[in-house]
């Protein structure tokens, strides 16, 4: 099974005072813009860094693997309860789940729905 660090969310109390900060002030690209999510690129190709309203108090950090059912089983086998996989953005499946510190990690896993810039990531 492969997994890669796919994106940085942090939870923003203004997402455009953040807009502001990462696009206009330290020059990141800005690659989504919408109500309560602002992404921006890492300067590594595939990585974000998104400020949103989604996860009040988190911090969420994602990952992509090629085989998400697989990757649930082996989770599970190692005893880490993993809710069911639900759809997600991009036309992935994704479960969430929290580190001991109780941060979110999110894995994911593209699907023939999603942008193959994403499905590219896992090659």
């Amino acid at each position: 099974m492969k997994i890669v660090l796919h994106e940085i969310e942090l939870n923003a109390q203004d997402p455009e005072d953040s807009k502001r900060f990462y696009h206009e002030t330290l020059g990141l690209p800005l690659n989504i813009d919408q109500d309560g999510l602002k992404c921006f690129g890492s300067g590594h190709p595939g990585l974000d860094i998104d400020m949103s309203v989604h996860f009040p108090g988190k911090t969420s950090i994602s990952f992509l693997v090629d085989d998400i059912d697989a990757y649930a089983e082996a989770l599970r086998a190692k005893g880490i309860v993993v809710d069911s996989i639900d759809e997600s953005h991009l036309g992935m499946r994704a479960f969430a789940l929290e580190d001991p510190d109780g941060y979110r990690i999110e894995i994911q896993s593209p699907t023939e729905k999603s942008p193959q810039w994403l499905k590219d990531m896992l090659k």
